[in-house]
Parts: C-alpha cells; sequence; structure tokens
C-alpha cells in the first residue's frame, strides 16, 4: 500500500521544480525578434530627393528638394541632406526654406530643419522682402506653419530684428515673437 507520506516529499520536488522553472522565465531576457523592427536600418536611399504637394486644382503646393533623402521603416521617418523647401499658398507670398540638414516625421507632416537655417518670404503688395536666420526650425507644410524655440534674426530694408523664438504663420500672415529687440526705419516720406 502507498501511503500519503511516501508522496509527500515527490509533492514538494515537483512544486519546486515548477516554480524554478517559472522564475527562470521571469529573468530571461526577451528573444530578439529576427524581423528586423527593432533596428533603426535605411531601407531606401534616394540621391537627388524631389518632392511636391499638389492641391485639389492641380497646382504645386509646396515643394521639398534635398541633396540625399534616407527612409527609415520602424519609425517612418527620413533624413535629408542639403534641403530646400518652397511653399506656394494661393494669396500669399512665396516662402523659401534652405537647412543643411532635415528630418521628415508623420508622413511627412512635419518636417525638422536644423543647420542654418535661412526663411526667405518674397514681397507683394502688403509686405515687403524678409529673411529670418535662425538653427532650427518645425515646419508644419499644411498649415502654412513654421516655429522655432531657438533665436531669430529677421531682415528686412526697413529694419532688422532679434528674438528668443518664433511662429510664423503664412496663412493667417502673423509672426508672434518672444523677447525682441528690434531697430526700424521708417519709409521716406514723398
Amino acid at each position: 500500500m502507498i501511503r500519503p507520506t511516501s508522496w509527500l516529499p515527490l509533492g514538494v520536488m515537483a512544486l519546486l521544480v515548477g516554480l524554478t522553472m517559472w522564475l527562470n522565465a521571469l529573468v530571461q531576457p526577451a528573444v530578439a525578434r529576427a524581423d528586423g523592427k527593432q533596428r533603426h536600418d535605411p531601407d531606401l536611399i534616394v540621391e537627388n530627393f524631389s518632392a511636391r504637394k499638389l492641391g485639389v486644382d492641380g497646382k504645386v503646393l509646396y515643394t521639398l528638394v534635398a541633396r540625399k533623402m534616407v527612409h527609415f521603416p520602424d519609425d517612418d521617418s527620413s533624413l535629408l541632406e542639403t534641403l530646400d523647401f518652397n511653399a506656394f499658398q494661393p494669396r500669399q507670398p512665396r516662402v523659401n526654406i534652405t537647412a543643411e540638414r532635415g528630418r521628415l516625421e508623420k508622413g511627412g507632416e512635419q518636417v525638422w530643419i536644423e543647420g542654418n537655417v535661412v526663411v526667405r518670404r518674397e514681397a507683394d503688395e502688403r509686405s515687403e522682402p524678409l529673411k529670418i536666420f535662425t538653427d532650427r526650425m518645425l515646419v508644419l507644410p499644411d498649415e502654412g506653419i513654421a516655429r522655432t524655440s531657438s533665436e531669430v534674426r529677421m531682415e528686412s530694408p526697413s529694419g532688422h530684428a532679434v528674438a528668443a523664438d518664433l511662429e510664423l504663420n503664412n496663412n493667417e500672415r502673423t509672426m508672434k515673437m518672444n523677447q525682441v529687440r528690434s531697430t526700424y526705419k521708417p519709409p521716406k516720406r514723398k
């Protein structure tokens, strides 16, 4: 006859083996996936990159040109070298932005631009030409907005200014700045 006391040591031993296996599974590192999703490797490299966004009427709203574009599939971002962005919004002056490098994010909805950023807005019947210099800027092309929290320097025929930051809205034709130091030359009267 088998007595319950003879099964007790075997039951305790089986419980210890089960707990040991469970603890071992908890402390082991996760198995690396071999599908490449954890790596930040490019899947596409384009020399002399050029892209255009067209409006519903078929007219060009903006263009983006770069010497080189490198796309990364893990976060759907793209790095740009030596870029040139042009906005051709209806009834607004043309805006051109150049920089040493940039990064496209969110399918091109956001463009981070950095390294000797120069913004040029052409003159029109309501405003004179304007140049803005900074080291980094976020551009939201579909919204017509460019902003930076870096210091900016602005130059126009009627003066110049230095500000701690800037938000430029080309659609509303507004600029918001903080801590501004400026010099203004009034136009000569005839």
